[in-house]
Order: structure tokens, then sequence, then C-alpha cells
């Protein structure tokens, strides 16, 4: 066996073109043969608890360019996942590799001093952001970064409590899985940090409060109220959301709602942080999504595609917050592989592919052609519940009964996950609910062919279970 891994993969594979019209391709059944061979030697020694798409696949990831990405066989698939929320400017923008690169070629890494690319993408993301949020210390990790927003809330106001909402998705620390509320990954992990509470979050489709949205006036978002009253000792620090909630769900978060959060801690004292790792750098089609609701946070938490793969994580503030003893005495915020000139090299060149407006215009207008195609996929499917989504962060509810809204069975969000895959389209979620995360350049033609793959692929199955539903009635949600 050859130490090359590329030798696993074709030779006459050549250049992935991300403007290739024709683009998906798939020659294989999947996993193809060298995406197998790949696949149990890295099985070998690799844990089990990799992402559910990773398992149930077993391709192997050559390539990418644009919206595309091309596994060791020479499949070519549509990504609308970004993998993993990452690509937000497609795969391998090449002022993006070529930044990396050549900083590559004078200094891999050195600790946290201050290196050339780190003030020029300071000043880069500066200039995104508002006054208040013009002081930064860097990480390398979503997760990371949210437990130092914790620490520096806790830092500044000199309490402890934290409120944070259902469905909250922030990381797998234990700190940050303790904001989660009732997910099944916390399960086997506790007992958590003490003083975190949750409060409901606006999950208009399925309304913890019985409520409409035509009628509601935003009840979910007064809720906090009542948790500080009734739940905490009054030493709250913080209040964490995600302006829109995304393996949570996609559930954007009404204006109303961050408003009131807004003048909730205002009037409490507490910090008022917002997760973006996910909804960041355009993915709403603002470059943060808390400029579609004029609410500014204290502490911004920011991460996956800031640096188009690079890992790279930070929290924004003002000084006066971050400079707030103990989190502000010296070494307090050093992190091995933060701020490293790598990181702050990708990160510069990528926000310098955003400053123009181009692009997030471009992610606007696409993101709306897909929600609107969506909205027609759910009148002929009955296995969409709900359609919901801002920008190129869009979501499918599915449903066995639209009615009763009864979530469909783990079996069916495999099935359509891998029926999409053999078309050529790569997705993320492995429950009921199906998030589309196309990367920012994805073209109005490849948004109208994963539509159309979309629909094929819901019909498929569909079809089977209504096959299966004569002998096995209770097919969808089992």
């Amino acid at each position: 066996m050859s130490d090359d891994p590329s030798a696993m993969a074709r030779s006459d594979l050549g250049q992935l073109d991300g403007d290739d019209v024709d683009a998906p391709h798939i020659l294989t059944a999947l996993p193809g043969p060298r995406s197998a061979e790949l696949w149990r030697r890295d099985a070998a020694h690799h844990a089990v608890n990799s992402s559910p798409a990773a398992q149930w696949l077993k391709i192997v990831i050559r390539d990418g360019a644009g919206a595309l990405v091309r596994d060791v066989d020479g499949n070519v698939f549509l990504d609308f996942s970004s993998g993993a929320v990452v690509a937000n400017l497609g795969h391998c923008p090449p002022t993006v590799v070529e930044a990396v690169r050549e900083e590559a070629g004078r200094l891999l890494h050195y600790f946290d001093f201050a290196t050339p690319p780190r003030p020029a993408f300071f000043e880069a993301l500066a200039a995104t952001l508002p006054s208040s949020l013009q002081t930064f210390q860097m990480y390398s990790t979503g997760s990371e970064a949210v437990e130092a927003a914790l620490r520096l809330a806790k830092s500044y106001t000199k309490v402890y409590e934290i409120i944070s909402f259902h469905r909250a998705w922030h990381g797998r620390t234990l700190g940050s899985m303790s904001l989660m509320g009732g997910f099944p990954l916390k399960h086997g992990y506790g007992p958590f940090a003490p003083g975190t509470h949750h409060s409901l979050n606006a999950y208009c489709y399925r309304c913890p409060l019985g409520l409409s949205p035509d009628r509601c006036e935003v009840a979910c978002a007064h809720f906090v109220d009542r948790v500080y009253d009734e739940s905490t000792e009054h030493e709250l620090a913080a209040v964490i959301v995600e302006p829109v909630q995304g393996v949570g769900g996609v559930i954007p978060f009404p204006p109303d709602f961050l408003a009131h959060l807004r003048a909730f801690c205002d009037r409490t004292g507490a910090v008022l942080i917002f997760d973006e790792i996910l909804t960041g750098m355009g993915r709403t089609g603002t470059m943060w999504a808390f400029e579609q609701s004029g609410v500014v946070p204290d502490i911004l938490v920011v991460g996956k595609g800031l640096a188009s793969g690079y890992p790279i994580s930070l929290i924004a503030s003002r000084r006066e917050i971050l400079d707030a003893l103990p989190f502000g005495a010296p070494g307090a915020g050093a992190s091995t592989f933060a701020s490293g000139n790598l990181a702050c090299a990708a990160g510069a060149a990528t926000l310098g592919l955003l400053e123009d407006g181009t692009l997030l215009e471009h992610a606007r207008r696409v993101g709306s052609q897909l929600l609107a195609g969506l909205h027609v996929l759910k009148e002929r499917h009955p296995l969409i519940g709900d359609v919901r989504g801002v920008g190129m962060l869009l979501a499918l509810e599915l449903v066995a009964d639209r009615d009763t809204k009864e979530r469909i069975a783990p079996a069916v969000a495999r099935r359509l996950l891998l029926a999409l895959a053999r078309r050529g389209v790569l997705t993320a979620g492995a429950g009921p609910i199906l998030r589309l995360t196309p990367p920012l350049v994805l073209t109005e033609a490849q948004a109208a062919q994963g539509l159309e793959l979309l629909d094929a692929a819901l019909t498929e199955v569909e079809t089977e279970i209504g096959a299966e539903a004569d002998t096995h009635p209770r097919t969808l949600s089992r």
C-alpha cells in the first residue's frame, strides 16, 4: 500500500472546475471503491463518533472548488452544507489559498505574538463592526470562544448566572453544553455548570406557548423575565443567544425578541452575547445577522466561515469589557493556537472578498430563490411540514403528519440524505430538520439544479414509504 494518500485517488481527475455547469457528476455507487478502501483504513484508527452523514456515506473528499466538492472516485457533488457552514465563500477561494500559502512560507506559528497579518486582519474585521465591538480576543474553535465569552461576562459583571435558550447550540465543551437545554447530545456528560438557566426560544412552528405568530406579541421573549424572577438568584452575568438558531433547527428570532433581550439586559445589568459563529460572515445575507434586527450585543462570538476553512474564532467587545479583571490580566486570554499568523492571513483575505458587498447581495438573491423554491416543494411533498430561514441559512422540517406535526423517524431522514447524495447533493443534519447551507457563491443555475434534485429525492423517499405503508403503517414516524 502506498504511503501517499493521493495514490488512492483517481490519477486522471485533473483540476476541479467550480464553474462546471454540468455538475454534479456521480460516476460510481456510493461509496466508490477508492473511498471504501480509504474509509476502511481510516476506520481502523478513527473513533466511531464522527458525524452521522460521514458515517452513512463513507465517501472520502479529495478536493473542492466553489460550491462543488469531489471524492477520490471522481464523483462531483453540489455542497449544500458548506462543510458544516465553514466554506461560506466556496471551497478554496484562490485569494485565500494564496494568502495562506505565502504566509506559510514565512512562518507557521509563533504562539500569540503579534505577526504582520494580525493587525491587517483586525482592521478588516473592525471595518465590518460597530464602534462598541472593536476589541478582539482570538481563539481557534467556536466552543473555545463561547467558553471565553462566558468567562468574560463573569469577569466583567462579577456575578455568575447565565440564561440561554431551548434548542440552543453553542458547542461541545462542558461549559457550552450547559447552555443547550435538553439536547440529547448532553446525555451522559453531567452535571453541567451551575447557574445556567434556559428560557423559551422563538420556535413559531412548534410554539412552546401554543400561540400563533399573528397574536403572540412575542410572548416567548418575555418568558426570560419570568426565568429571571423565578429561577435565578439575580446574579445574572449574561444572556447568550443565536440570532438564528442553527443546529437547533434554523429558527430565526424575530427582531422584537432580540430587542426585548437588549432591554432586559440593560435593566438587569447583564451583558448580551450574540453567538454568530454560524450566522456571521454573510450567511444570512448581511455581514452579521444582528444587522437585520438593529440590536447590537455587548459581546459577539464569531468563527466557522471567518477564514474560509482555516480554524479560527474570536470574541469582539468594547475594551472596557475585555480589559476587566481577571479576564484582562496578562496571560488570562492566551491560548496556544489563538491568533496564529496563518489564521489571520486567511481571515484578512476572506474579509477582503466580502468588502464591497457584491457577494452579500448575490447571497440574498440566490437565498430568496432557494426559499421560494422550497415553498413550492412544500406544496408537492407531504413530508415537508415547514420551510424557514434567511439568506443562505435555510431548512425543511420533515414530518410524518402535517396535522399533528409528528416528527419523522430517524430512518427516514437517513433515507433522504442518502437519496440526495446519490443524486449529487451533500447536505447537513441527520434528524427531522434538513439544513441547507450552500456556499454564498452558489449560482442561480446551481440553486435551481439543487432544488430539482431535492424534489426527486423527496419523491423517491415518499414513494418508498408509501409502498411500505401497506404493511407497516407507522413507517414514517417509527
